[in-house]
Parts: structure tokens; C-alpha cells; sequence
């Protein structure tokens, strides 16, 4: 049922989806799945739960290897790319756009917004523990290599909606050396030690 609602949304749009159409298709009668999730809003909320339960698997079991920062920021892109970097992100875009700013949007709903926001951060901590040394005991450097980096993921998936974006290692590449750049450089001017 979670992926029958990811699919619909991605297919007909956030407004269109329906959980009639989600019932078709994941092929479960409407009343199995109000038994089974009560609302839309607890339907989506799972749906959000189930991908960030997956991503606090891959990041808790992430292996980074890299011998060099460059390396190690290359890893962490791969593995954030397993989230942020796959069309089911839009779907989860477009479910926190409007469980965040619908104002007929549960309080209890947004908590949980607000709480799982929290677990996702304190989930990828470790793994830029992992890749920056210790540089990642400063917040902002932590908070700067994750936003430009799911940025880059984020701004790639959109674009493969429109464009084809098959062969973009450059800009993987550039996206890379620059973070690692201006990670390497600020922690310097930090007195935090990188590689």
C-alpha cells in the first residue's frame, strides 16, 4: 500500500492521489486500507516513516572506506543517494510540502513531521562523523556538507523528470571536490584537523 501511494503520486500528482486509487492499486478494497491506516494523513505519515526507516538502515550500515576526504564525501553522496536521489523523494517532497503547510493538518501529524525530522538528522550525524573527522564536531560544517550534497541529489532528481541526466559525472565530480574544498578549508580556519 505505501508504494501504491508513492506510485500514485508520482503518476497523477500530490492532489490527485486519492486512496480510492491507492486501494486499486495496491489492490485492497478502500475499507482494508482506512482499517489498516485510519486517514490519509496516517496512510502518508507511513509512508514517510518507511523510507526514513530505510534510510537510517543504510546510513546506520555504511561503510566508508576512502582514504582521502574527496573519497569519503563521494561515499556519503553514494549513500544519501539511495534517498534523496530516487523519484520516490519527490513523493516524499510533495507529502511533507503539504503535511507541514496544509492548515487542516493534524496537530498529532505535524509532531510527528517535527519528530521524525529530528531521528532523520541525528540518523546521518554519524555517517559525516564517518567521512569529515574531526571536523564534524562543528554543526555548521556537518549542516553545510549535508545540505550541498542532498542539494545536489535533490536538484538531480527533479531534473531527470525533465531532462536526461544519465552522464553527469563531472558534476558529481565537481560537486564533490567542491565540498570537500570548502569543508578542508574552513575547518582549517577552525582548527579542526580533516584528513
Amino acid at each position: 500500500m505505501l508504494d501504491a501511494a508513492i506510485e500514485c503520486i508520482l503518476e497523477l500528482g500530490y492532489y490527485k492521489t486519492s486512496t480510492n486509487e491507492i486501494a486499486r492499486r495496491a489492490g485492497v478494497t478502500w475499507g482494508t486500507l482506512q482499517y489498516q491506516f485510519g486517514t490519509r494523513e496516517a496512510l502518508l505519515i507511513a509512508v514517510l516513516n518507511d523510507r526514513w526507516e530505510a534510510l537510517q538502515h543504510t546510513v546506520r550500515d555504511a561503510d566508508l572506506k576512502g582514504a582521502t576526504l574527496e573519497e569519503r564525501i563521494a561515499e556519503v553522496l553514494d549513500v544519501l543517494a539511495t534517498y534523496y536521489g530516487v523519484p520516490e523523494h519527490l513523493a516524499q517532497l510533495q507529502i511533507l510540502l503539504d503535511l507541514t503547510h496544509n492548515s487542516d493538518t493534524s496537530d498529532d501529524v505535524r509532531r510527528a513531521v517535527t519528530a521524525h525530522g529530528r531521528h532523520l538528522v541525528r540518523a546521518w550525524k554519524p555517517l559525516f562523523a564517518r567521512a569529515l573527522g574531526d571536523a564534524a564536531q562543528d554543526a555548521d560544517l556537518v549542516r553545510y556538507a549535508f545540505t550541498a550534497l542532498r542539494g545536489y541529489l535533490t536538484g538531480r532528481v527533479i531534473s531527470s523528470r525533465i531532462s536526461d541526466t544519465r552522464d553527469d559525472r563531472i558534476t558529481r565530480h565537481l560537486v564533490v571536490r567542491g565540498v570537500a574544498c570548502a569543508i578542508r578549508e574552513e575547518a582549517a580556519t577552525r582548527g579542526l584537523r580533516v584528513d
